[in-house]
């Protein structure tokens, strides 16, 4: 079975285009950027730390983890957290 280790309706939507059955399994991380942390490293370890915390619990299946960010100026945006935060950031 395949397990799309992520809650993104995007993400699911991407994958529900390539395979006909999969199961997403949500991976509860911290998602905080580290001091001084690039943004393809912070990427690369959050899918991989969504890996490990999914990866588990299905043993015999391919787990699908990913992330993305969006950066200005080499500085990573987290996600908004509401409507103001995110016209504040745009």
């Amino acid at each position: 079975m395949i397990i799309l280790a992520s809650q993104s309706p995007r993400r699911k939507e991407l994958l529900a285009e390539l395979v006909p059955t999969f199961s997403v399994v949500p991976a509860d991380i911290d998602e905080s950027v580290r001091i001084g942390e690039a943004p393809l490293t912070y990427v690369a370890r959050m899918a991989a730390e969504k890996a490990a915390v999914v990866l588990p619990n299905h043993p015999n299946d391919l787990v699908i983890a990913s992330d993305t960010t969006v950066t200005i100026n080499g500085e990573i945006l987290g996600k908004p957290v509401d409507r103001q935060d995110a016209y504040r950031m745009l």
